[in-house]
């Protein structure tokens, strides 16, 4: 995949994952639930394609970019980023506090769960048959929504979508497909440093408009390694604060 191509995927994810919530939006004001929590189901999944498509571009072999499609097309995988903004609303002092509470409770299958019930009539158990219309209601679907709402609004077109964001990124994220999530966090922050060092964006900061995009790419070229995951000071320290200073690299 050329940097080229891999712009335009994701800015035409992007925009059907907002016009997915905008369906949802409009769907839930006329009080129709299980459409609406689906289609918030399907914008999340939307919304995750570009964190895996900068993934693939940086695959160095076949293995690699075959592992990197196969995040594309499973829905599990795509789901995952779902429970990020309300584990933010914990307010968690440092990014291993973050990892550890998305290990823990993460739960796509119960996203991907939704979805088919606020779509399809289903036979469970003893012949016990489920109507979305009757199982999907206003609280289910806000939920969804409210989670959609925030990755989209934090996942908007921006510089470093470009195909020049792209080659940087390419660059300085070489050799990085696959490691922990600790380092991860740190190598997008170093990313953000040096996309402001050649004025693609304005600060060394991550901007607002795409800081979940981000958490949620540091989580998906992440492999969890045991020791990046201990917690041993649960106030943290100066240096792992959430998008803290930057670590040593260590990419595999």
């Amino acid at each position: 995949m050329t940097t080229e191509s891999a712009s335009i995927g994701i800015g035409v994810a992007k925009a059907n994952a907002k016009r997915l919530l905008d369906d949802a939006e409009a769907l839930i004001v006329r009080e129709r639930y299980p459409s609406a929590c689906a289609l918030a189901c399907l914008s999340i999944e939307e919304i995750s394609k570009p964190v895996i498509i900068r993934k693939i571009l940086l695959a160095n072999s076949p293995e690699q970019v075959s592992t990197g499609w196969k995040l594309f097309s499973s829905h599990h995988d795509k789901a995952a980023p779902w429970i990020v903004p309300h584990i933010i609303h914990s307010i968690p002092e440092t990014y291993e506090q973050f990892v550890d509470i998305f290990i823990h409770q993460s739960d796509p299958v119960l996203l991907d769960s939704l979805k088919q019930l606020s779509i399809y009539c289903g036979c469970y158990g003893n012949c016990h048959w489920s109507d979305p219309g009757k199982i999907i209601e206003k609280d289910q679907a806000d939920v969804v929504l409210k989670s959609a709402r925030i990755l989209i609004l934090s996942g908007q077109a921006s510089p470093v979508d470009l195909p020049s964001g792209l080659r940087l990124w390419q660059n300085h994220m070489q050799g990085c497909f696959s490691l922990g999530y600790v380092t991860a966090n740190n190598k997008i922050v170093e990313f953000f440093y040096r996309a402001a060092d050649t004025n693609l964006l304005p600060k060394p900061k991550i901007p607002l408009e795409v800081a979940f995009d981000f958490m949620i790419t540091a989580l998906v070229l992440s492999d969890g390694e045991a020791a990046e995951l201990s917690i041993p000071d649960p106030k943290g320290t100066p240096n792992n604060r959430l998008h803290g200073a930057v670590h040593k690299p260590r990419c595999s």
